[in-house]
């Protein structure tokens, strides 16, 4: 297929021909494509449908697949539980094994060495070790009538046939028997298609689990990328709410102020506003490298307010007003801010609109920092300023009234 960088067709596109093509073909009975494994691939939810009883845990399983592949979130849906193995049981009447002085074992026992062999003895040549396993020829083992027509050794020396001890069994059974806490588990695998945000894809499978007769025996879970993307959230969420915490108090301890920073961290919710407007636009999803890139504007984005916030205070120490000072400041300061600004946007830009190979995992780290920094500094050009005058003109008024109160 080559690379990104020599297509024309991204590797979700090149996968869903795929999967048309596989559905061409009836001799398929299961077929997975997949995008790559990691960030850069496709987001999978997983539905987990917990349950002893094979039948229902399988209806179940076939009822959510089908729902889910009725919802344009999902490209494919799979079932992990793969499909029943014909097997050959062989089930012994204890009343009889007991007439004929044998037991369960022993005649499992002969069983299985008629069917798979037992290895009696090794033969060695040329240093190597090879297995003498010894049982039934093939042409004495092939059908039901020769399984029945084994026969075994009773304890008084009696030749008993299998028909005479029970009956053979023909089953259907999986061919592995999945399990998670313990339990019986067969899970339902949707893969996200191109465009889709995984919220939407897990909003559809909740629809699905809803929609579907589900017994009160079995448990039912959305995990997979979903999972593992609310504990990321939560982690992420957390660092940015430290990280708001730190960014004020080493303002404050620097300001040694608590009302300049308190004005320069309003920067921060505009600098969200701005990564949401370039969502929408760019048509890029939250994830963890939004995330990332929002844990890296709350450290940029105060940096404007920063170098506004203190040349006003020095203006304001040298003698001027609170109105004279934030609009010398602001015509002061602007062309720094600016450069700074366009300096970050501009080496981002490239990562933001970027369209070769591994894009698709840097691009939402490019667009949230380029709009985020951009929207905010917009506001901290035009708010801060304001702001801060607000306040402090609010600050000299009560002075003013507790002054006068005092005389």
């Amino acid at each position: 297929i080559g690379t990104s960088s020599t297509r024309k067709r991204s590797s979700a596109e090149i996968s869903d021909v795929l999967r048309g093509i596989c559905a061409q073909y009836p001799e398929i009975r299961r077929a997975m494509v997949s995008e790559g494994m990691g960030m850069g691939g496709a987001s999978t939810v997983e539905v987990e449908v917990y349950g002893y009883d094979f039948a229902e845990t399988d209806r179940v399983a076939q009822e959510l697949q089908a729902r889910m592949l009725e919802a344009p979130s999902f490209t494919q849906v799979t079932v992990s539980r793969e499909e029943y193995t014909p097997e050959l049981r062989m089930d012994f009447d204890r009343t009889k094994l007991a007439l004929n002085g044998l037991n369960s074992t022993t005649a499992g026992s002969a069983f299985s060495a008629a069917m798979s062999g037992t290895v009696a003895s090794y033969y060695r040549e040329d240093g190597e070790e090879y297995s003498i396993r010894v049982r039934y020829a093939p042409e004495f083992r092939t059908s039901i009538e020769d399984m029945e027509n084994i026969t075994v050794t009773g304890a008084q020396g009696n030749t008993v046939r299998m028909k005479e001890l029970g009956t053979i069994v023909e089953t259907l059974v999986p061919p592995t028997i999945e399990r998670k806490d313990r339990e019986r588990l067969i899970t339902v695998t949707g893969i996200v298609g191109r465009g889709k945000a995984l919220s939407e894809a897990v909003a559809a499978a909740q629809r699905a689990i809803d929609s579907t007769d589900i017994p009160s025996e079995l448990n039912i879970q959305i995990a997979g990328d979903y999972e593992d993307q609310q504990d990321m959230f939560a982690d992420l969420f957390l660092l940015i709410v430290l990280i708001i915490i730190l960014v004020y108090m080493v303002m404050a301890s620097q300001f040694e102020s608590f009302m300049s920073p308190f004005v320069i961290m309003f920067s921060v919710p505009f600098a969200v506003v701005g990564v949401l407007i370039g969502f929408a636009i760019s048509g890029v999803n939250l994830g963890m490298m939004s995330l990332v890139g929002i844990i890296i504007l709350l450290g940029i984005v105060v940096k404007n307010g920063i170098v506004l916030i203190d040349y006003t205070i020095l203006l304001r120490e040298r003698g001027m007003n609170v109105r004279d000072a934030s609009t010398t400041a602001a015509r002061s300061r602007l062309r720094p801010i600016l450069m700074t600004t366009l300096t970050t946007v501009l080496g981002m830009l490239p990562m933001a609109i970027g369209t070769g190979e591994g894009s698709e995992l840097w691009r939402s780290l490019g667009v949230t920092v380029c709009w985020g920094l951009s929207i905010s500094t917009l506001v901290t050009l035009v708010l801060i300023p304001t702001l801060y005058c607000a306040i402090c003109m609010g600050q000299e008024k009560r002075k003013k009234k507790k002054l006068a109160k005092q005389q």
